[in-house]
């Protein structure tokens, strides 16, 4: 899947293999207003949607979460601390670059009510062409430090890439604090799901420049995704796509995850 999932021609035809949807079956959604039809049809151009918006009772309920329940940072369970505790920590560790809620659709209902939406389900059906597999959820916090590029970089911080983490894969995104471009925007370069350079494909290098990204996409494709709480996007993650260090403010993201398999053990 590594090697051949690069390839348009293969993930465009692969859902032939693989159940399909029956979108009937999904009948509740906290997304009201979402038009299932545009967002597919967005992401089936763009790879991206933007504006997906939380409902304020499971903004309240998530951040309420995180202020009762330990993270961890920097991918090391053994450095588990309460998030108004960063300070401390920080000075006793060095930087803090990220920190992850365990488990959180197991440990925050609002959270696992995301995962289940109706609509959520939908879009990942009618994109795939096929029956989607919830693979994950992600609670993090990207910390404001002064962190230098290669510890960034062990982040997915600083660098262009795309995730070759299924044949067809969707990942839904919500920003849980304030985001602009200097408390750690997401950057996603619209269309190059499939519009990628062929020397980018025949590589098993996934990373990018700014150079490289900029010198083959137009610089109005790459986009700086800003948004309030609650504000939401949906990706196809095989778009160029990248973390900005946050300089003033702490950025707090959910991301839910589908796609057609789960590799997790």
């Amino acid at each position: 899947m590594f090697l051949f999932s690069r390839f348009q021609v293969i993930r465009s035809h692969i859902s032939i293999f693989y159940p399909q949807a029956v979108l009937e079956e999904y009948t509740e959604s906290i997304f009201e207003a979402l038009d299932v039809e545009a967002v597919v049809q967005a992401l089936q151009t763009d790879g991206l949607y933007l504006g997906i918006q939380l409902p304020t009772t499971i903004i309240e309920e998530i951040l309420a979460f995180t202020k009762c329940e330990p993270c961890f940072a920097n991918f090391d369970p053994q450095l588990m601390f309460y998030v108004e505790e960063k300070e401390l920590w920080q000075q006793k560790y060095g930087n803090l670059v990220v920190s992850d809620y365990v488990d959180p659709e197991r440990n925050c209902c609002a959270i696992e009510k995301i995962t289940q939406d109706s609509k959520l389900l939908k879009i990942a059906a009618a994109y795939f062409n096929a029956k989607p597999v919830f693979t994950g959820s992600r609670l993090w916090w990207s910390f404001a430090t002064n962190a230098n590029f290669q510890e960034r970089l062990n982040f997915a911080q600083e660098l262009f890439h795309y995730d070759p983490i299924d044949y067809r894969s969707l990942k839904f995104f919500f920003y849980l604090s304030e985001v602009d471009a200097a408390s750690g925007a997401h950057v996603c370069v619209r269309g190059s799901h499939k519009n990628k350079k062929i020397t980018h494909q025949l590589t098993l290098f996934i990373g990018r420049s700014d150079r490289d990204i900029s010198q083959y996409y137009p610089q109005e494709d790459i986009l700086t995704i800003c948004g309030n709480v609650g504000f939401g996007f949906a990706e196809d993650p095989f778009c160029f796509h990248k973390g900005t260090p946050p300089a003033q403010r702490d950025r707090l993201m959910l991301q839910i995850e589908y796609c057609l398999n789960n590799y997790h053990f």
